[in-house]
């Protein structure tokens, strides 16, 4: 139910913000906190319950609703069925840490478990920003968004800013604004050939920003699910137990 209700909430909620964040008038912290809450749940119940049906229950969950969300369109029939083989891997990476290790290390098993399904959550937000309208407007356009030409005259000001001879404010800007301008426009025209394959490089380029960034969704992630587990420690609903294991060891006769 926690996986249901937080696929919703991620999916949902993403959809209705993406248009703003990629036009670059946001960053939503509240989608990075269903990200994370997600990504938790899935993890600690393929880890808790330890068998492919519930690894394929939970990672089908997610998958079934972004399709409802964003159409069952070949792509993301593929993205679905992606997800739900790195929910088994993930399974076998959580299994092989609680397995082949003499003390229950929560970090661990967390850490090992995310990776998989954090890199098939990935893959769907990919999918879905190259299906997605904002995509198709930049292909159609043929114009860089307006959140590019912020950044390139930020940067102006911060590298020639300091070099524009004048002691009027409102003058040094109208410099700034013409050179940010005329180089926004020149980008324009260089990148125009190239506009049309703007879906397959917006998609692939956010993937890999996300991976750059992953390190972070993944310890959050960590935080949240070792703060989970000692709660559901403390209300006995599991408890770690010790026992007598036979051990493999390697022998020279």
């Amino acid at each position: 139910m926690a996986v249901l209700i937080l696929a919703l909430m991620f999916w949902g909620y993403g959809s209705r913000v993406s248009s703003d964040v990629f036009y670059g008038n946001r960053f939503d912290g509240v989608a990075v906190l269903y990200f994370v809450l997600l990504l938790t749940a899935v993890v600690m119940g393929i880890a808790l319950f330890k068998k492919k049906i519930w690894a394929l229950t939970l990672s089908g969950i997610v998958g079934i609703i972004y399709l409802f969300q964003f159409g069952f369109t070949e792509l993301n029939l593929l993205g679905a069925g992606i997800f739900l083989l790195l929910g088994l891997h993930s399974l076998s990476n959580s299994k092989s840490e609680i397995n082949q290790r003499l003390k229950i290390n929560t970090k661990r098993i967390f850490q090992s478990g995310a990776w998989p399904l954090i890199t098939g959550l990935f893959i769907l937000i990919s999918f879905a920003v190259y299906q997605s309208p904002f995509s198709e407007e930049l292909e159609k356009s043929e114009r860089l968004p307006s959140a590019s030409q912020n950044f390139i005259r930020s940067v102006v000001e911060q590298t020639i800013g300091n070099q524009i001879q004048t002691n009027n404010e409102r003058e040094k800007q109208n410099i700034i604004n013409q050179i940010a301008n005329e180089t926004f426009g020149e980008f324009n025209v260089f990148l125009k050939p190239y506009f049309k394959y703007a879906p397959p490089i917006l998609a692939f380029g956010l993937f890999l920003i996300l991976w750059g960034l992953s390190w972070i969704f993944i310890w959050l992630s960590v935080l949240f699910g070792i703060l989970i587990f000692w709660i559901l420690k403390k209300t006995n609903f599991v408890k770690i137990e010790k026992k007598q294991v036979e051990a493999e060891a390697l022998v020279i006769e």
